[in-house]
């Protein structure tokens, strides 16, 4: 049902996911979905040197996704019908996979500035009802932002 509007004659749908899979090679096959683009405007919209896309593009053009063509004696890279077809009935699942990459690599990045200022949070909370005086914990939310937002800028 997903590919229901893609003609599979003669295409390895394994071969097809393999070639695709990984990050780079994601945002390789989208970014062409906007239009062809020349294999240095898809470097820097990558920021990716140009040698890892030839190479990707070699890949994506056996299993038949992408082409390349000439125009004013200038190279350019573009997505075939086929590969037009198999984006869209994809797009669900790429870009989904790519916003859990989004959400997980937030996490993992901003991790030790938010535990550190939790961590004065929760000692100046302790403080704050030990000696009966709520602006050490006023002072704590203050103190745990500035540390986060010092952590964040060293990094």
């Amino acid at each position: 049902m997903l590919y229901e509007n893609i003609c599979l004659e003669d295409k390895d749908i394994s071969k097809i996911f393999e070639v695709v899979g990984g990050r780079l090679r994601t945002n390789f096959v989208l970014a062409l979905r906007d239009g062809p683009l020349r294999p240095v405007q898809l470097s820097q919209k990558l920021d990716t040197p140009i040698s890892n896309l030839y190479r990707i593009f070699n890949d994506l053009k056996q299993v038949g996704l992408v082409e390349s063509f000439e125009k004013e004696g200038l190279v350019y890279w573009s997505l075939t019908e086929f590969g037009e077809r198999w984006i869209n009935a994809n797009i669900e699942a790429i870009t989904g996979s790519l916003r859990e990459d989004v959400k997980e690599s937030f996490w993992r990045k901003h991790r030790i500035p938010l535990l550190v200022s939790l961590t004065i949070l929760l000692f100046s909370g302790v403080r704050a009802i030990l000696a009966s005086e709520p602006t050490w914990f006023l002072g704590g939310i203050i103190l745990s932002v500035l540390v986060y937002l010092i952590i964040e800028k060293i990094k």
